[in-house]
C-alpha cells in the first residue's frame, strides 16, 4: 500500500510538472504568428539601443531591460508551441533560453551575453538543443509582467483613436494576450487555495479581452476595440481587488 501511495505521488508530481510546462490556452488561439514575430523584432531593436548605453545600463537593467528579456522569453515558448511556427525562421525554445540567461542583477557584459544568444535563435542559428517545454510560470517575474502590461496603455488608447489596419497595430493587444497566459500560470500570489478559480477566471477574462482587443484593431473597428480594450482593464482592476 505505502508503495502504491509513493507511486501515485511520483505520477501525478510528473503529471502536475507537464501540465505546468504547457501554455494553459493554445497559443495559436490568441496570438497569430506574425504579430509574435513583428513583437520578437521590435524586443531585439529596444534592446539593442538599450545594452549600448552602458551609462544608462544599471538605471534601465531593473526596468525596460529586464521586462524585455521576460517578454522575449514569454515570446519565445509562444513560438516553441505555436501550430504555425515551422513558418517562421526563428526558435521559439533557443530564443526562450536566451532570454533566460538575463537574470535581474546581471552585468552589462551578462546582458550582452545572453542578448548575442537571443539574436542567433531570431534568425534561426543558435546551436544545441533547446526543449519544447517549459513552465510558463518561470518565464517572467510578475512585477515586470505588470510593468509590461502598464506600459502598453498608451499606446493601445493611441491606435484605438484612429486605427489604419498597420502591421504593428494590434500587436500591443497580442502582446497582453501572450502575457496573460503566463499571468494565469503564476498562481503565487494566490495564498488561499480556495481563490485559486478567481485567479484563473481573471486571467481568462484578460486573454479574452485582449484577443478580442486585436481582432478589433486589425478590423479597424475603434468602437469595438474602446469595448475590449476597457474589459482588459476592468479585469485588472477586478483581480487587484481580490489580489494586491
Amino acid at each position: 500500500m505505502i508503495k502504491f501511495q509513493a507511486l501515485s505521488v511520483v505520477v501525478w508530481c510528473c503529471v502536475g510538472q507537464l501540465a505546468l510546462a504547457q501554455a494553459p490556452v493554445a497559443v495559436e488561439t490568441v496570438a497569430p504568428l506574425d504579430d509574435i514575430v513583428f513583437e520578437v523584432k521590435t524586443q531585439v531593436e529596444v534592446l539593442s539601443k538599450s545594452l549600448e548605453d552602458s551609462d544608462g545600463y544599471e538605471e534601465n537593467r531593473p526596468k525596460q531591460i529586464r521586462q524585455s528579456f521576460g517578454l522575449l522569453a514569454c515570446l519565445g515558448q509562444a513560438l516553441a508551441e505555436h501550430q504555425d511556427a515551422s513558418e517562421s525562421t526563428i526558435q521559439g525554445a533557443a530564443l526562450r533560453d536566451a532570454a533566460l540567461m538575463f537574470k535581474k542583477d546581471s552585468s552589462l557584459d551578462d546582458a550582452k551575453a545572453a542578448f548575442e544568444k537571443v539574436k542567433l535563435a531570431q534568425a534561426g542559428k543558435a546551436t544545441g538543443e533547446a526543449a519544447k517545454l517549459h513552465p510558463w510560470n518561470k518565464l517572467i517575474n510578475m512585477h515586470p509582467m505588470m510593468e509590461e502590461v502598464n506600459s502598453r496603455n498608451g499606446a493601445i488608447l493611441k491606435v484605438l483613436r484612429r486605427p489604419r489596419g498597420k502591421e504593428g497595430e494590434p500587436v500591443h493587444a497580442t502582446t497582453w494576450a501572450i502575457l496573460g497566459l503566463a499571468m494565469k500560470a503564476d498562481t503565487h500570489e494566490v495564498k488561499n487555495e480556495a481563490d485559486l478559480p478567481k485567479w484563473h477566471k481573471h486571467a481568462d477574462d484578460f486573454i479574452h479581452a485582449s484577443t478580442k482587443l486585436a481582432e478589433a484593431i486589425r478590423a479597424k473597428d475603434k468602437t469595438e476595440g474602446r469595448k475590449w480594450f476597457d474589459a482588459a482593464n476592468n479585469s485588472c482592476d477586478a483581480c487587484h481587488e481580490v489580489f494586491q
